[in-house]
């Protein structure tokens, strides 16, 4: 084999298995699960039925993303630590934390009650940073490393280290892959007052985790996308 032909082999090669990492990436993975899920408009869901909703964040109530400050109904934040073994280096996953509230979507034909006691999420991880030699931490990633047992400084000097975070704010467009339950709407309820039987209640969808896995979550335009 010519040089030129080795130096094309390695290439590729790199190329291949970079590609392959990414495709079989376990956020790749959920996505293409979401994507395969059918989607349904609110109004048009069966109960019991898996299904993905694409609708608008409504949140009465709100968190605080722990690097970022922004005021949000989910966040996840991934944070890493550059390591060396032998002659070459990795990236070694120090904190992979996700957390929200309860909080509404709504696209147009109906609402849905999405809990958050089981979720999966990929968020885009629009808020980004690193630390490093001669780069020093936030304060607000050196105190949420120290919450959780990690410091962000080696001997001497700082440990080189990046983070991605992802939220989903009030308003922005998510899409949701869980099984519906429907119930009484009480918003709907309290402005129809008493004239109306159980049985003709207004009704709102319930978004639950499925009995074999996680409420699986995203904002990425791949899964959002009608």
């Amino acid at each position: 084999m010519t040089p030129v032909a080795l130096v094309a082999a390695v290439v590729v090669a790199i190329a291949l298995g970079t590609f392959l990492a990414w495709y079989f990436s376990a956020d790749q993975r959920l996505k293409r699960r979401m994507r395969a899920t059918p989607q349904r408009a609110i109004a048009d869901v069966v109960e019991g039925e898996r299904v993905r909703i694409v609708g608008r964040v409504r949140g009465d109530a709100t968190i605080a993303a722990p690097l970022s400050g922004r005021p949000c109904v989910y966040y996840r934040v991934v944070v890493e630590e550059q390591r060396r073994r032998g002659k070459s280096s990795y990236w070694a996953t120090l904190v992979d934390e996700e957390r929200g509230v309860e909080f509404l979507v709504e696209d147009g034909a109906g609402v849905a009650r999405v809990p958050v006691g089981h979720v999966q999420a990929v968020l885009e991880g629009d808020a980004r940073g690193n630390s490093g030699f001669l780069r020093d931490p936030t304060p607000e990633l050196e105190a949420f490393l120290a919450a959780r047992g990690h410091a962000t400084t080696g001997w001497v000097f700082n440990k080189t280290i990046r983070y991605r975070e992802g939220v989903a704010e009030p308003g922005e467009r998510v899409a949701v892959v869980g099984t519906g339950r429907w119930e009484r709407d009480p918003e709907a309820s309290a402005k129809a007052g008493e004239g109306y039987r159980e049985a003709t209640m207004p009704k709102r969808l319930v978004l639950e985790a499925p009995s074999d896995g996680p409420l699986l979550l995203s904002d990425e335009t791949d899964v959002t996308a009608r």
